[in-house]
């Protein structure tokens, strides 16, 4: 009362490198960076990371220098597909548009730090969690299909949609799991813990990490019926990582596709 009051406060700006820095974390309950103070949300306080990483930026060991010789590499896709066939009067189109789905569980940072356990606990029981609060319209893009992948066109008359595919996207080692919850039900909607490859055959390979997503479609094909979630349906992912050690620059996100729909009549 009777003094200044701060209304507006864009938080400190500075570079890294000479690059920009900008992070828009967001508070509880979308995320929960700002809550836990993690150091990548503010340039005073980052330490490593995405930010570091950009264009003719090395990143070596003090004791090392950058070697002379440029790396040149090639790489090569295959693209397979179905021909699509229009509906008709008696029968659907042979296929429906995917719509793309994307959220953060740190929430518009685009990456976070695990901050290092205490030195005097096992690191059985390192165990760092980050949560986020969010709902399906937080997803939503209302532009035409053909302006940008991520649109989802015009969703009037639509009351939601029927989830196909999730898959959750973090960094070994010390991605512990990643779960997504339909937290309206309670219901487990896909869950994600890093496989350990034992083998030499494919997607077995010995040494690395595997992280199968989450597939909904027909049970013709052995997999389970889509799940129907409403716009405003409120979802819930809750991120482990073991921090035995401090890391940089993990990550959390989901990317998620499904097919506008409306509420199954029964």
């Amino acid at each position: 009362l009777n003094s200044p009051t701060c209304i507006c406060n864009g938080g400190i700006k500075g570079t890294i490198n000479g690059i920009p820095f900008h992070k828009d974390c967001l508070p509880e309950p979308k995320g929960d960076l700002v809550q836990q103070k993690n150091p990548t949300c503010w340039v005073e306080t980052y330490q490593g990371g995405l930010s570091c990483c950009h264009h003719q930026n090395i990143l070596l060991d003090k004791d090392q220098t950058p070697p002379e010789e440029l790396l040149t590499y090639h790489m090569k896709f295959r693209f397979y597909f179905q021909p699509y066939t229009e509906a008709t009067p008696t029968k659907p189109a042979s296929h429906t548009n995917l719509l793309r789905m994307y959220y953060q569980t740190e929430a518009n940072a685009g990456e976070y730090d695990i901050p290092k356990c205490s030195s005097t606990t096992p690191s059985e029981d390192c165990v760092h969690e980050i949560t986020a609060h969010f709902q399906v319209k937080d997803m939503m893009r209302e532009c035409p299909l053909r302006k940008d992948p991520s649109c989802w066109g015009n969703t009037t008359g639509y009351e939601g949609i029927n989830l196909i595919y999730a898959g959750g996207h973090c960094h070994a080692p010390s991605c512990i799991s990643m779960e997504l919850y339909n937290a309206d039900t309670g219901m487990l909607l896909c869950s994600h813990y890093p496989v350990y490859g034992k083998t030499h055959e494919v997607f077995d390979e010995l040494g690395y990490l595997a992280l199968p997503p989450c597939l909904w479609g027909p049970e013709t094909e052995g997999l389970a019926p889509p799940t129907f979630i409403p716009f405003n349906g409120n979802l819930t992912s809750i991120k482990r990582n073991n921090n035995t050690y401090t890391h940089y620059g993990e990550m959390a996100s989901w990317q998620m596709r499904g097919i506008l729909t409306n509420l199954p009549e029964y």
